[in-house]
């Protein structure tokens, strides 16, 4: 039997850098190399979404992993939290207005903020599930994300349109 051997490769802040190459895309120089174009990648995207972030190259060949991107300098900061951002963008759902099922498709009527957003569901045990504690997070059939945060101060009637599909 073949054995496998996993490590994990921490990167020291200290010697990372981030920048935005000439056409907009992230770019990581670790110690002093220019790694190239990047991709970065949260563990635990609603707990601690500054922390243990993945970065990988164009590839998705892991590079190594920062604790805390709060360790970064500033500039590096700043422009990791709006990769993180744009990557992870998961928009607020205020309000269900309405469920309907045809043929093993959800067809949600929402309001995020004061704009009214419809979306398809399809799988729902699958694609309707907690991400915390109190944190719903529903996933539509084109891979969209939206969430609920703190669930349990949702308006009734969203909850019990909902509560049917919460396993």
């Amino acid at each position: 039997m073949e054995t496998i051997k996993l490590s994990l490769d921490f990167l020291n802040p200290q010697e990372c850098s981030f920048s935005k190459n000439n056409n907009g895309f992230l770019v990581l120089t670790l110690n002093g190399e220019d790694k190239g174009r990047v991709k970065l990648s949260r563990s635990y995207p609603f707990s601690k979404p500054n922390e243990y972030i993945c970065v990988s190259d164009i590839e998705d060949k892991e590079i190594g992993i920062l604790k805390d991107i709060e360790m970064l300098d500033s500039a590096s900061v700043e422009l990791a939290k709006n990769e993180l951002e744009t990557r992870y963008f998961c928009p607020t759902i205020t309000e269900i207005k309405s469920i309907k099922e045809k043929m093993g498709h959800f067809y949600f009527e929402t309001k995020i903020g004061d704009k009214e957003k419809n979306f398809t569901v399809k799988n729902i045990t699958r694609n309707i599930r907690f991400a915390g504690e109190d944190t719903l997070l529903i996933l539509d059939m084109d891979g969209n994300r939206f969430i609920m945060p703190e669930f349990s101060k949702t308006d009734l009637k969203s909850k019990r349109l909902l509560e049917p599909y919460l396993y």
